[in-house]
């Protein structure tokens, strides 16, 4: 069995309005902060000429004294938490309004409130991701990869907007700039638990790379903590390599 689950954060404000109101700054901050296929992007490149980045140097590694007892590993801070700034109470609150609409799965009414924060404060990327996902739902994969690239034009440090390109990446066959992607999510942050968790999907499933599949998902289980799902995949990973090698 091979586990096709997108692991994805989601805030939630449960202690009225006030917290309602600061979740949605953090979302606008947030946001302003096999063979392979034959698809072709927007540049006209052929997806099979796009090379594959290294990531090995982002994986996380365990550190011991001199009695060989583990140092307890410090994750680094996520780099949009380190860049925040004030945004206008009225884009929050309409953006607030357009969470909500989405949720009711009125996407008209939730695209029309986030082009009004777009058209009255450009240096938001939040709106863009939120169309970003709407499109990605409605299956307009290349819309969605238009707007995931414009919210991360405007916030490059906003490593959640890379996992949502990656995805749509994926799923139009750009398996390689999909990988692309994750690797410069991890470069801005190296302890970041669903890049690792993404490119051992992309490694496993989609790259046929069984070693560098093992080595991410490890680094996830490392930083995350292991579970049953993840447990049995890497007991499915370490049997194929073994199955490789011999």
């Amino acid at each position: 069995m091979k586990f096709f689950k997108h692991n994805m954060r989601f805030f939630t404000a449960i202690v009225g309005r006030s917290s309602i109101v600061f979740v949605a700054s953090l979302l606008l901050l947030a946001c302003a902060s096999h063979h392979v296929s034959q698809s072709v992007d927007a540049e006209g490149i052929a997806e099979k000429k796009v090379a594959l980045l290294a990531t090995e140097q982002y994986l996380p590694v365990q550190i011991y004294d001199e009695k060989n007892q583990p140092i307890p590993y410090e994750i680094t801070e996520n780099p949009y938490l380190a860049h925040k700034r004030q945004v206008d109470k009225g884009s929050v609150l309409l953006f607030i309004e357009a969470q909500k609409a989405w949720r009711k799965e009125d996407s008209e009414t939730a695209k029309q409130k986030l082009n009004v924060i777009i058209r009255n404060d450009d240096d938001l990327s939040g709106p863009w991701m939120m169309l970003g996902d709407i499109a990605l739902a409605e299956k307009n994969y290349a819309l969605a990869q238009q707007h995931y690239q414009q919210g991360l034009k405007i916030n490059s440090n906003n490593v959640n907007g890379y996992t949502a390109l990656a995805r749509v990446q994926r799923l139009q066959g750009k398996y390689n700039r999909a990988q692309n992607t994750l690797a410069k999510a991890l470069a801005l942050w190296p302890d970041f638990p669903e890049a690792h968790y993404n490119l051992s999907i992309l490694f496993d499933i989609y790259l046929n790379k069984t070693q560098q599949a093992q080595q991410h998902l490890n680094a996830y289980i490392f930083l995350e903590g292991e579970n049953e799902e993840s447990r049995q995949w890497l007991q499915q990973l370490n049997e194929r390599a073994l199955a490789e090698e011999s």
